[in-house]
């Protein structure tokens, strides 16, 4: 298991310089977009309740993503990844609006 080479590669320039930490954070910024829209549409199609916060949910599965990835990477295993993406999918669909 190689983890994310994405989150890899940040991790290793992040501390470099501003200039490549602020083109990281755009790159993070419009992968967690994509996330945020895909929430919104499903809260405006109401799908998803008007009380969640798409923006955290986003952010949280971002997290999640990364963070497993990466807890993945170290353990050689699976198991940290599928159990954090889990966990936040759950809590996303824990605003599911239910007919």
């Amino acid at each position: 298991m190689g983890g994310c080479e994405i989150g890899s590669l940040a991790g290793e320039l992040a501390d470099g310089d501003q200039a490549t930490r602020l083109v990281l954070v755009a790159a993070f910024d419009r992968w967690e977009g994509s996330i945020r829209s895909g929430l919104a549409r499903m809260q405006t199609r109401g799908e998803l309740s008007k009380s969640a916060d798409v923006a955290a949910l986003a952010t949280a599965l971002m997290a999640a993503i990364q963070g497993g990835m990466l807890l993945s990477q170290v353990r050689r295993s699976s198991t940290a990844y599928r159990q954090a993406v889990s966990a936040v999918i759950d809590h996303i669909e824990s605003y599911l609006v239910r007919c």
